[in-house]
């Protein structure tokens, strides 16, 4: 781990393309400011941790626990590729009346 010290302004930069600017100390805590590429998630660590076990139990969970059918707009088990399935819910086409 690198460890550094850094005054209120000042910067860290990372990869060329993440910066990191100490914006204010206060007591003991650190306000950061932080530029990154739109596709650089950036995310709190307790956040991150709590994410990350939310998709652990998701995947652990028992699929038989889980509610029958599918949730709106999710594809079925097994279609083909590209092919789309109907929205549940979403209104029947009228009827030609001709």
């Amino acid at each position: 781990m690198l460890i550094l010290t850094r005054r209120p302004g000042e910067r860290v930069v990372i990869a060329e393309d993440i910066l990191i600017e100490v914006m204010g100390v206060s007591g003991h805590t650190v306000r950061l400011g932080i530029s990154a590429p739109q596709g650089v998630s950036i995310y709190r660590e307790e956040i991150w941790l709590a994410v990350k076990e939310e998709n652990r139990a998701a995947a652990a969970a028992d699929p038989s626990s889980l509610p029958a059918g599918s949730p709106p707009g999710a594809a079925a088990h097994g279609a083909a590729e590209g092919a789309e399935e109907p929205r549940q819910g979403a209104p029947e086409p009228p009827a030609d009346s001709s």
